[in-house]
């Protein structure tokens, strides 16, 4: 019997094979710890599969970027890197089998380039070590409000308050304790419509507020709750409620979504901070009668006001220093920050000024922090309540009261 072509092929299938150098251990230990045993582009874990039951076995395969052969035939093997560093851990990536195959498939239609491989594992990595150093202590309480702004609605995901509140300084694990069923969002208004169309509007609102509300009381006095993250889109009047109820027993960060990019709950680092001042633009004799204007991303003026706000009250203005208001102008925590230190002073000096006044008329053409913020730094039983108005397409209305 002749073997020949059969030991021929073998022999060539063992070359074949002796050419593709084995790991190092090393390599290999450094791959899974930076990936933290994740795929590196669908995150799947790879440590484990319960697919079929459970069962704990390696699932992850280890692929180049740029191919460990020259051979044309590597998956971008013909990219310009020394032979002896294709095997080092910077040109491997931790992935799952199907993403492994879909990566090598796709590179024809000119996708998943080595340029964009090194920067999707470099992100991935960057972002393991980021969250793999936060004390396991540091957990925050999201609370979201959602409703609709002039037929206008915004998702806020569970991704992105997680996005956001890990790469906040200092950074926190988002907890969910109020979604009960899962959906996304905690406190919905969006089914009240808009107060243009729903006479009960607001009422409704502050019910379904302080509803919701009940279960962080309950997890701030039994200690359980330390943090708050607060994610918010719907009317002001809203908004300023929902601050005055959070309350300042617990610390809280204040998020609020911009159109700059993708990661819109993110606040800027490295944007300018906008200082903020505060003025006296009428005034009258008669102390307990008292409005304010709140101008930090557009503008109310005088004239727009009711009737009501006649030339017995004495009005104040709240803006940004030097610069008109307009849509970006916080941006940072900083700016959101020498916002509220304005603000509470503009309140003192209301208190101490203005010691008859019961009730402060407030009109705000703000951001959603800056309106949270307005009810959040109210102090209750010894600030003036604020009565909070809404603009409606032609005029302001009174919307409610808080305090």
């Amino acid at each position: 019997m002749n073997n020949g072509p059969a030991k021929k092929s073998k022999q060539a299938g063992a070359s074949k094979e002796a050419q593709r150098k084995a790991l190092s251990p090393k390599v290999k230990h450094l791959l899974y710890v930076r990936a933290g045993g994740r795929c590196q582009l669908c995150q799947d874990y790879l440590l484990e599969s319960d697919e079929l039951g459970y069962y704990e076995f390696n699932r992850g395969e280890m692929a180049h970027i740029v191919g460990q052969s020259l051979n044309a035939t590597s998956p971008r093997g013909d990219f310009p890197l020394a032979k002896e560093l294709r095997d080092e851990v910077e040109n491997l990536m931790l992935l799952c089998a199907r993403d492994h195959q879909t990566i090598d498939k796709a590179i024809e239609e000119g996708n998943f380039t080595v340029e964009l491989l090194r920067e999707l594992k470099h992100e991935r990595e960057a972002h393991i070590k980021h969250v793999t150093g936060i004390p396991q202590n540091q957990h925050t309480c999201i609370v979201r409000l959602v409703g609709r702004i002039r037929g206008n609605t915004v998702q806020i995901t569970r991704p992105e308050c997680n996005s956001a509140t890990l790469h906040h300084h200092p950074a926190r694990f988002a907890n969910f304790a109020l979604d009960y069923h899962r959906q996304g969002v905690e406190i919905d208004l969006t089914m009240l419509g808009e107060p243009e169309e729903n006479p009960s509007y607001y009422q409704t609102a502050q019910l379904l507020i302080d509803r919701e509300l009940q279960l962080i009381r309950q997890g701030i006095e039994r200690d359980e709750i330390a943090h708050l993250s607060v994610f918010g889109f719907a009317r002001i009047p809203a908004l300023v409620y929902l601050g005055f109820k959070l309350g300042s027993k617990v610390g809280a960060t204040l998020f609020q979504r911009r159109r700059v990019d993708a990661k819109h709950w993110h606040w800027l680092r490295d944007a300018p901070m906008q200082q903020f001042d505060w003025e006296l633009i009428q005034s009258s004799p008669q102390v307990g009668k008292v409005a304010l204007i709140i101008n930090a991303t557009g503008c109310i003026h005088r004239w727009e006001l009711p009737n009501n706000i006649d030339d017995t009250y004495n009005i104040f203005l709240l803006k940004p220093t030097d610069v008109d208001p307009h849509a970006d102008t916080v941006l940072t925590v900083e700016s959101l920050n020498h916002f509220r230190q304005t603000y509470r002073r503009l309140m003192a000096h209301l208190e101490s000024k203005h010691k008859s006044v019961d009730q402060i008329h407030v009109f705000l053409a703000a951001p959603t922090a800056v309106s949270i913020a307005c009810g959040l730094d109210l102090m209750p039983h010894v600030q003036p309540s604020l009565l909070v108005y809404d603009r409606t397409p032609r005029e302001f209305t009174v919307a409610l009261a808080v305090n």
